[in-house]
């Protein structure tokens, strides 16, 4: 492979999967190289949700919860094989959040987005609508509705479309040197091969700074931070095809979602790391997630409930905020510096937006690549 690339990418979670099937579609040369399977790391160690981020409202991120609204309804229409509308209802807590602020935040759910074709919110009774599920004390809930997503096959349906377009797809493969000359980067990786790129973009999620600092041999100037998410899954905790939203007295919120039929998907935490090699979830971890269902459900877990774990690291950006209030937007740092080959390295990002960051990538490219410029397609082509 001696010619020379548009576009290399490191990192074949959903951002590098986005970027190689938007940019491949726009008939531009693309590699991607990945080091494990793709969608294997924090790609697929998700929620598994498509969500607009209700509670990103509280953090007046307005303009994240705006994309991301329009982006489910997308991914709903792109995606339709691999994703399903679910309810989630919040069960009132009268010492947490006020009704009217809750109402507030869904009204802004329901309409911030623009049109949509999954239902709007509303008020329930929780004894008529879900009984037996939750303690007599819960009386009022509130319904809304985001997208349950099979998270590892959205990423390898953007892969695999990719292919299709003529991308080149190296996996288990690491890049151990990269070299940066006047019009391009050479690659090298860890079986020698030499790749040639006139662009170089590191989506290698929470390894961008490893990827920066060892391979590229550049120091960053944004700083991430390790956030571990862990999940916890148990036999179902009832049988209706509902989701929960139960808050906490940090603030925080645990969400208990219908997993695989016959399992309860419980999660998330944040707890800070300093590492993103092989996240384990641990013991104060399990005790957050039972406590939290315990607070709210008749039927009381324990450890012995727990079937399986799992957990995935998210780079955020840092912004010097307690975990939960750190932001999931993404930001873009090019490097331009002496007319040499461009670098972008790519910071934080959520499942949700994956597309429309592809969308920005190119966009900010495009003094750089002659892109065929059929502007944004991957909206409206079925995966």
């Amino acid at each position: 492979m001696h010619d020379t690339f548009d576009i290399l990418v490191i990192g074949g979670g959903i951002n590098g999967a986005g970027i190689v099937r938007d940019a491949s579609g726009r008939n531009l040369k693309v590699c991607l190289v990945e080091k494990n399977a793709v969608g294997s790391a924090t790609s697929s160690w998700s929620t598994k949700l498509i969500h607009g981020g209700l509670r990103y409202l509280e953090n007046y991120e307005f303009r994240l919860v705006r994309e991301s609204l329009k982006e489910r309804e997308v991914i709903k229409t792109i995606a339709s094989e691999i994703t399903t509308p679910l309810p989630f209802i919040i069960p009132h807590q009268k010492s947490l959040r006020p009704k009217w602020l809750i109402k507030l935040g869904l009204f802004l759910y329901d309409n911030i987005g623009g049109k949509m074709t999954i239902p709007k919110s509303s008020t329930i009774n929780i004894k008529e609508e879900i009984p037996n599920i939750l303690k007599d004390e819960f009386k009022v809930g509130f319904q809304y509705y985001d997208l349950q997503v099979d998270d590892r096959k959205l990423v390898e349906l953007n892969v695999e479309d990719a292919k299709k377009k003529g991308a080149t797809i190296i996996e288990n493969r690491k890049v151990i040197d990269a070299k940066r000359n006047k019009n391009f980067w050479e690659v090298i990786l860890d079986d020698d091969t030499i790749l040639k790129s006139k662009v170089l973009i590191n989506a290698a999620g929470p390894w961008i700074n490893d990827v920066l600092s060892e391979v590229i041999k550049l120091s960053s100037n944004k700083s991430i931070r390790l956030v571990k998410g862990s999940h916890i899954i148990t036999k179902s905790l009832y049988n209706q095809k509902k989701a929960f939203t139960l808050q906490n007295e940090d603030n925080r919120i645990i969400f208990v979602i219908p997993y695989k039929g016959e399992f309860s998907l419980i999660g998330t935490t944040e707890t800070e790391v300093f590492s993103p090699e092989n996240p384990k979830i641990d013991e104060s971890e399990v005790d957050y997630l039972l406590n939290s269902v315990n607070k709210y459900f008749i039927k009381q877990i324990s450890r012995d409930d727990v079937v399986s774990s799992y957990s995935g690291i998210r780079p955020l950006i840092e912004d010097f905020k307690e975990a939960s209030k750190v932001t999931r937007d993404y930001i873009f740092d090019l490097n331009e510096e002496d007319s040499l080959a461009p670098l972008l390295n790519i910071y934080g990002g959520k499942l949700t937006t994956y597309r429309k960051l592809a969308e920005n990538v190119l966009l900010t490219l495009k003094n750089h690549i002659r892109a065929n410029n059929k502007n944004s397609w991957t909206a409206n082509q079925k995966l």
